[in-house]
C-alpha cells in the first residue's frame, strides 16, 4: 500500500475528503513505519496531513505520527500514557508499535553514532543486553540500516542507515564524518607520496 498525496494541495484548501485519505494515510503509517520509509519519507510535509494537527480530533494522531517518523520509544511510551485512547481508537496493535519503534529507536541511534555499544542500544529499546544481537539483525533485515556486529568489543558497526529526519544535528554529524573521511584520505596520499619516494631512492 502507498500513501500517495498531491503535494500541490495548500493547507488552507483541505477538505472532507482528503482529511479522511490522510487520516487513513497516518494510521497506516503507523502500522508499517518501515515501509513507509521505503515508500514515502516526507509524509509530515503533505499539507492534508499537516491538517490533522489543526483538529481536536486528529492532532492526538499526528502527534503520534510525528514520533513514527522521528520519535524514540520513550516519545511513544510518553505518549500512550497521555493517549490511551487514541491507539485503540484507530485500531492501532500496541505490540506492533513497541516493534516497530524499537527498530526505528535502533535507526536513529545508528544516525548519532558510528558505533553504538551494546549497553546503549539495550537502555534505548528497553530490553535485555543479550536480545541486542537479535534487534539489530532484526534492523539490517528491514533494510532500516547496514551494520556489522562486533561481539568481542560488545558494539554495532554502523555502515550505512536510513535517515529518519535532517536537520542542524544531522547536518553536524555530516560534516563531522566528511572531516573525518577528508583527514584519512588525506593521510593515505601521503603514506603513497612517502612510499613513491622511498621506491624511486
Amino acid at each position: 500500500m502507498k500513501w500517495t498525496l498531491s503535494l500541490s494541495i495548500s493547507q488552507s484548501s483541505v477538505d472532507e475528503n482528503a482529511i479522511q485519505a490522510a487520516t487513513q494515510a497516518a494510521v497506516g503509517a503507523i502500522r508499517d513505519p518501515v515501509t513507509l520509509f521505503n515508500e514515502q519519507r516526507c509524509i509530515l510535509s503533505l499539507p492534508p496531513v499537516a491538517a490533522l494537527n489543526s483538529s481536536l480530533d486528529t492532532k492526538p494522531l499526528y502527534s503520534l505520527l510525528s514520533i513514527f517518523q522521528q520519535g524514540k520509544l520513550d516519545d511513544f511510551e510518553a505518549f500512550v500514557q497521555s493517549n490511551k485512547n487514541v491507539i485503540s481508537s484507530f485500531q492501532i496493535d500496541e505490540t506492533d508499535a513497541i516493534r516497530h519503534m524499537r527498530l526505528l529507536s535502533l535507526c536513529s541511534l545508528a544516525t548519532e553514532h558510528e558505533e553504538i555499544p551494546y549497553d546503549a542500544i539495550a537502555a534505548t529499546l528497553k530490553i535485555e543486553k543479550s536480545d541486542v544481537e537479535s534487534w539489530v539483525i532484526d534492523g539490517v533485515s528491514s533494510g532500516l540500516l547496514t551494520a556489522k556486529i562486533d561481539q568481542l568489543q560488545a558494539v554495532v558497526i554502523v555502515e550505512n542507515c536510513v535517515v529518519r529526519r535532517f536537520g542542524v544535528e544531522q547536518w553536524k554529524i555530516l560534516q563531522h564524518r566528511l572531516n573525518l573521511w577528508r583527514d584519512n584520505v588525506k593521510n593515505v596520499l601521503e603514506s603513497l607520496k612517502k612510499s613513491q619516494k622511498v621506491g624511486s631512492a
